[in-house]
């Protein structure tokens, strides 16, 4: 009999663990330029708009892959507020909407740094560094990689494993080449929770390039194994870094170069500058990716929002919740565009734009 209801409490045990459910969010890419949404480096009004949407959704925590502000860039004119300065608007601006750092009273927000977290055209590399760890890497978990910590780090959370990745850390001047990960810590990691139900991971870049080409397929190599090791447990990885929506099926090839399965790439814009066309490096998107392999899902430009993600159980539930009140646009005659941005984000009305789910087994 003692064994009988030994066998029943282990059963509801289980039975608790894989039904309890939790949702969270992802923003990503808030900077402004610096003539556009802001003279702070950030969108204010975007960071807030979002971050206050959110708040009302359920949503437990936001989990955050970069370019938060414009940074020490030399096309600023005349000079750009310091990091120190461009971080204080944006975490003034999400604390408005309810969103603080882990260390906070408010949603507990978890980032990474992207490119413009990482620039060196004015200040050296060890001064952006302290820039956000004074800020923002501080409050970090403290797990990462010896040379990473308050950079690269990783959370449990009912059941699920959050993993956030600095590619930058190695990266050249121009934050275009030696974008990677350290994939011996992911390992050991990943190793630390084997019944770990869902594993979500974030980064700035894609793994496989939309319109910027500079992205962890750099190293393909290297990419392909990050895959590997996360195919098991995964569905998705979050990203940023091209300032459109843009969900995909992206491939994870097996050692001899087949296909072995596909998971959700999925590009958050939340208030960066939309792509003008302006510029050779600015072009808009065709949305064909240049991997063949890559299978496109959904294409939205001109959006600006936040995930909402949904665990229950096995099943996860995407949801892209976007407005696209943020800013208006001419296009010329020679195919450019020309936006006005609209800070009066009282007005702006969010809905459901892409909705994905997935199961594991």
């Amino acid at each position: 009999m003692r064994n009988s209801f030994l066998i029943v409490g282990l059963l509801l045990t289980i039975i608790s663990c894989n039904s309890e459910s939790y949702q969270f969010a992802v923003i990503c890419d808030t900077r402004s330029d610096a003539n556009n949404s802001g003279k702070s480096g950030v969108n204010a009004s975007g960071v807030e708009a979002v971050c206050r949407h959110l708040n009302q959704s359920g949503a437990e925590f936001v989990i955050a892959p970069g370019d938060f502000i414009c940074g020490n860039v030399d096309w600023y004119k005349p000079t750009p507020p310091s990091n120190d300065t461009q971080y204080s608007a944006f975490l003034e601006a999400a604390k408005k909407g309810g969103v603080t750092l882990p260390n906070g009273d408010g949603i507990p927000l978890y980032a990474v740094r992207g490119n413009h977290e990482c620039y060196q055209n004015i200040l050296p590399k060890d001064s952006v560094k302290s820039s956000w760890i004074k800020n923002i890497g501080y409050s970090l978990p403290k797990n990462g990689p010896e040379e990473e910590i308050g950079f690269t780090y990783s959370f449990p959370y009912k059941g699920s494993l959050f993993i956030g990745l600095d590619q930058y850390m190695y990266a050249d001047s121009t934050q275009k080449t030696g974008l990677l990960i350290d994939q011996e810590w992911l390992n050991q990691e990943l190793n630390k929770y084997p019944k770990i139900e869902h594993l979500f991971t974030f980064g700035h870049t894609p793994v496989f390039a939309a319109n910027h080409q500079d992205c962890l397929g750099e190293d393909s190599i290297a990419r392909n194994i990050f895959l590997q090791s996360i195919n098991d447990r995964s569905g998705v990885y979050f990203c940023g870094h091209d300032h459109f929506y843009a969900r995909a099926k992206v491939p994870v090839y097996n050692q001899y170069g087949g296909i072995k399965n596909y998971i959700q790439q999925i590009i958050t814009p939340s208030g960066a500058p939309f792509l003008t066309g302006s510029r050779d490096d600015n072009h808009k998107w065709s949305g064909n990716y240049k991997n063949k392999d890559v299978v496109k899902e959904e294409y939205l430009d001109n959006y600006l929002g936040y995930q909402l993600i949904t665990v229950e159980g096995n099943n996860v539930t995407i949801e892209f919740i976007a407005t696209s009140d943020a800013a208006s646009y001419t296009i010329d005659s020679v195919g450019v565009y020309h936006y006005t941005y609209n800070d009066n984000w009282e007005t702006w009305n969010f809905e459901i734009m892409d909705t994905y789910s997935y199961s594991l087994p």
